[in-house]
């Protein structure tokens, strides 16, 4: 009888996990995907927001070696912002696609993790055993998962070089196919 029960709790296990991971590949948060009218054209002044087009809110946080970064003083280049989570087996299996990503193109793109509402010491010990190669900001209130209302992860925020939202992605990307509409509307606008 024991047997049923731990069959049944693993199987209603993997289908949470499994339905997790179909949801995030077929919501592209908000409906925007690049190459749909990406940017308002036209607009005197931007509004702070996020839809596409809209300024990115500003945030200032620490990276895991206490380096303070805030999305402002990153203007003039274009940024991938990832939420991620420790825990969260899907961002686990996107992470080595984002390493990849950020070693192809080096400086000429901004990658950036924000982990939520975990210690520096857990972030830092994940970062090392995955080896990975961008840096990671702690969102420790949770205030700026928040503001971009993430309720997922992971999720991914793209933004321009002018500090327009180009794009916002709830979801694992596992292929490079997926994610290069997103970076090819920021690292090659127009």
């Amino acid at each position: 009888m024991n047997w049923r029960r731990w069959t049944g709790m693993g199987v209603l296990a993997l289908a949470f996990l499994y339905g997790g991971f179909l949801v995030g590949r077929a919501l592209p948060h908000h409906g925007h995907v690049p190459g749909e009218a990406s940017l308002a054209q036209g607009r005197a002044v931007a509004p702070v927001g996020l839809g596409p087009g809209d300024i990115a809110p500003n945030f200032t946080l620490a990276s895991t070696t206490g380096k303070l970064v805030s999305l402002k003083s990153l203007r003039g280049h274009p940024v991938w912002i990832n939420f991620w989570a420790t825990w969260c087996p899907w961002c686990k299996k996107e992470i080595p696609e984002i390493v990849r990503v950020k070693k192809h193109y080096g400086p000429a793109l901004d990658v950036y993790g924000i982990d939520e509402q975990q210690t520096k010491n857990e972030v830092a010990r994940y970062m090392a055993t995955t080896h990975l190669n961008y840096p990671v900001l702690l969102d420790q209130s949770g205030s700026v998962a928040g503001t971009y209302g993430v309720q997922y992860y992971p999720t991914s925020v793209f933004i321009g070089p002018t500090g327009h939202i180009v794009g916002i992605y709830t979801g694992a990307f596992l292929t490079r196919g997926a994610l290069d509409p997103f970076l090819k509307a920021i690292i090659h606008p127009g």
